[in-house]
C-alpha cells in the first residue's frame, strides 16, 4: 500500500497555492532574509493590505446592516418610511498604512453619512498595532528618537521622522495616566520610597530633577511600583511637602494604612508619612545613613570604617548595638568625630528596629529594592544626556515602571521568607491587617 504523503500545516487552497508558488520562485535562491525582506510591492505586503481591505468591507456591512449591491424590498422601504436607506455605500479613497512587511497601499470604503469608523485601522492612524509596540517597546529600552527611525527604515522599509515616532509615543499618555492612578491595595506591610534624578530640560534649562517614586510589597510578598510623581516646572530638588502631596495621593488611590515606611534621612519625611498613617513605625534607610558617613572618610579608612559600622546595624539586640557603638568611638573618635557623632544619633534612631527578627529587619533597615528598581531605570536614562520635556521625563519612567513591575509580578517573584515574615507581622500589627493578608496565595 503507498504510504501517504504527510500534508503541510501551511497548505491553502489550489488558487492561493498558485500564486505563492510564483512568489517562491522569484525567491529562490536567495537568502530568506532577503526574499521575505519588507516591501510595498512583495506578496506578503499585498496579501496584508487585501486582508485589512476585506475586513473593514465586512465592518461597513455590519455599520450598514446590508451587503455590498444588495437592494432594499418594498417592505424595508415602508418600514423606513423612505425610498431608499437613509446610509449607503458612498465609493472608497486611498490610504498608505505602514506594517511589519513594508508601506502598504489599500482603499478605504466611505459611507454617504461619513459615520463609518473602522475598527482594524482606525481613522487618522498609519500605523498597525503591532508597529506601534514595536516603537513604544524600543522609546522604552532607552533609544533615541533618531536610532528608531535608522531601525523603523531598515527593518520594514518605512520612513518615520523623529517628530512621527513622539507622537506615537505620546499615544499612551491617557493609558499612563490610568496606570499611575489605578487603585490600590488597603494596607501595605512595608513601603520604601526614594527619588532619582533625572536630567530634564526645564524653561529655566536642564537640571537635575527629583522624580519621586514608591514601591511596596503587596499581600503575595511581590515588589510592586505603587507611584511615580514629578513636581511642576522648575521644581527640582527633593522636599517633604512635595512627600506629603504624594503620600495624600496614595491614600486617596486607596491606601488606608502603612505599618513600616522606609526612607533615606530627608528631613521631615517621617512627618509626612504620619499625616497620614499616624501609626506607622518609620525606618531610617541604613544604607543612606552609611553613605552620608563615608562622605567625611579617607579612601583608605573607608573599607574598615564600613566593616565595624556592621557590627552596630547587624547586632543581635539594641544592647549589643550600643555595646558595639562604644567600641566604634573609641577606635574612630580621634580621627572622625564627626562621624562617630552622627552614629551615637543613628543607633537611637534605629531603636526600633531590633524587636523585629533578622528576616524582617533585613527587608526594612535598607532600600535596596527600590535601588535595584533605579539601577534597571538608569541603564535606560544613560544613554540619554538629558529629557526634553516635563511630559517626555514622565511618560519615560512610567513606561519603565510599568515594565518592572510587570516582570515583578509576571515571575512571581516572592519575598524570601515571606511566610514567616507574614506570621510576624500579624503579631506585631495585630488588628490593623486583616486575618487573610499575606496567607492568600501561599
Amino acid at each position: 500500500m503507498p504510504r501517504r504523503k504527510a500534508k503541510s500545516p501551511n497548505t491553502f487552497g489550489p488558487e492561493l497555492e498558485e500564486i505563492l508558488l510564483q512568489a517562491a520562485k522569484e525567491a529562490a535562491g536567495k537568502p530568506i532574509s532577503e526574499a521575505l525582506k519588507p516591501d510595498s510591492g512583495s506578496l506578503l505586503s499585498k496579501m496584508i493590505g487585501r486582508v485589512v481591505e476585506l475586513a473593514m468591507q465586512e465592518e461597513m456591512t455590519e455599520h450598514l446592516g446590508y451587503g455590498p449591491n444588495e437592494r432594499m424590498d418594498l417592505d424595508q422601504a415602508q418600514h423606513l418610511g423612505a425610498a431608499q436607506r437613509p446610509n449607503h455605500r458612498n465609493g472608497h479613497f486611498d490610504k498608505t498604512i505602514k506594517t511589519t512587511q513594508g508601506p502598504v497601499q489599500i482603499r478605504v470604503p466611505r459611507d454617504r453619512q461619513g459615520t463609518f469608523e473602522p475598527q482594524v485601522v482606525p481613522k487618522g492612524k498609519s500605523l498597525t498595532a503591532e508597529l506601534e509596540e514595536r516603537i513604544i517597546s524600543m522609546y522604552t529600552a532607552g533609544m533615541s528618537t533618531r536610532d528608531i527611525e535608522e531601525h523603523f527604515t531598515q527593518f520594514y522599509g518605512a520612513q518615520a521622522n523623529s517628530q512621527f515616532i513622539s507622537r506615537v509615543s505620546s499615544r499612551v499618555d491617557k493609558e499612563l495616566v490610568d496606570w499611575r492612578n489605578r487603585p490600590l491595595e488597603a494596607v501595605y506591610a512595608v513601603m520604601l520610597v526614594d527619588a532619582i534624578f533625572v536630567k530634564v530640560r526645564h524653561s529655566q534649562g536642564v537640571k537635575a530633577t527629583a522624580i519621586y517614586q514608591v514601591c511596596a510589597y503587596n499581600d503575595d510578598g511581590q515588589l510592586e511600583i505603587l507611584g511615580l510623581y514629578m513636581p511642576d516646572d522648575g521644581q527640582t530638588a527633593e522636599s517633604a511637602s512635595f512627600w506629603h502631596k504624594v503620600f495624600s495621593e496614595l491614600h486617596s488611590r486607596g491606601v488606608q494604612d502603612v505599618l513600616i515606611l522606609c526612607a533615606d534621612g530627608l528631613e521631615g519625611i517621617e512627618k509626612a508619612g504620619r499625616a497620614l498613617w499616624p501609626q506607622l513605625h518609620f525606618s531610617p534607610c541604613v544604607v543612606h545613613l552609611v553613605r552620608a558617613s563615608t562622605k567625611y572618610v579617607a579612601r583608605q579608612d573607608r573599607e574598615e570604617l564600613c566593616r565595624d559600622l556592621k557590627t552596630i546595624y547587624r547586632a543581635a539586640s539594641f544592647e549589643a548595638a550600643m555595646a558595639a557603638q562604644e567600641g566604634f568611638g573609641e577606635k574612630w573618635r580621634s580621627r572622625y568625630p564627626r562621624v562617630v557623632g552622627q552614629w551615637e544619633d543613628n543607633v537611637l534612631a534605629l531603636e526600633g528596629l531590633w524587636k523585629f527578627s533578622p528576616m524582617l529587619r533585613k527587608l526594612i533597615y535598607t532600600t535596596n529594592a527600590i535601588e535595584n528598581v533605579h539601577n534597571q531605570q538608569r541603564k535606560v536614562l544613560k544613554t540619554k544626556r538629558s529629557l526634553p520635556s516635563r511630559d517626555s521625563a514622565l511618560r519615560l519612567m512610567t513606561l519603565l515602571a510599568r515594565k518592572i513591575t510587570d516582570k515583578n509580578l509576571a515571575r512571581s517573584r516572592t519575598r524570601p521568607h515571606w511566610r514567616k515574615i507574614v506570621a510576624e507581622l500579624h503579631i506585631h500589627f495585630d488588628g490593623r491587617i486583616p486575618s487573610t493578608w499575606g496567607f492568600m496565595y501561599q
